[in-house]
């Protein structure tokens, strides 16, 4: 048995606005592939949640492609889950991690820096191998949901 490739990252946040205008204006995730409240009672169950949880979701995606690397964002209330603890200033075993291609990381960079976002480690050059070698970034979203950024290798834009 054989899986297929990742349709999406599911997050689980405490604010679905905040987060949603987090992405969009961060990473400019501008799409949207669903949004709404999760009413079938499947929904509270596969999220390990009471009957009758109320769940906000919106799925964003990059606009005009394909529906694979979408972030689903989740808002769970009644009751809410509780925050996860965890260290903020370097990773947590168990912990995810989203990781994007990027045209311009010091651009975004200035815009984390500039919103008061938590920033793991700024533009730092990465030589994955001898040829090749890139500028990546780490920081956290409004949760703590960690984000690395890869800048697009120009030879290679896939």
């Amino acid at each position: 048995m054989a899986v297929g490739s990742m349709v999406r990252t599911a997050l689980f946040v405490s604010n679905l606005e905040r987060s949603t205008a987090f992405y969009r204006s961060i990473l400019g995730i501008a799409g949207t592939y669903a949004e709404g409240e999760l009413t079938h009672p499947a929904g509270a169950k596969l999220l390990g949640m009471p009957a009758g949880a109320k769940v906000r979701y919106r799925i964003i995606k990059q606009e005009g492609g394909p529906n694979r690397g979408m972030v689903g964002l989740f808002e769970v209330t009644n009751p809410t889950p509780p925050a996860v603890a965890k260290r903020k200033e370097a990773i947590n075993i168990g912990e995810a991690c989203l990781v994007f291609y990027c045209d311009d990381v010091d651009g975004v960079h200035k815009k984390l820096v500039d919103g008061g976002h938590t920033v793991v480690c700024p533009p730092t050059h990465l030589q994955v191998t001898e040829k090749k070698g890139q500028p990546e970034m780490v920081f956290m979203d409004p949760d703590g949901v960690l984000v690395n950024l890869i800048q697009r290798d120009p030879d290679n834009p896939n």
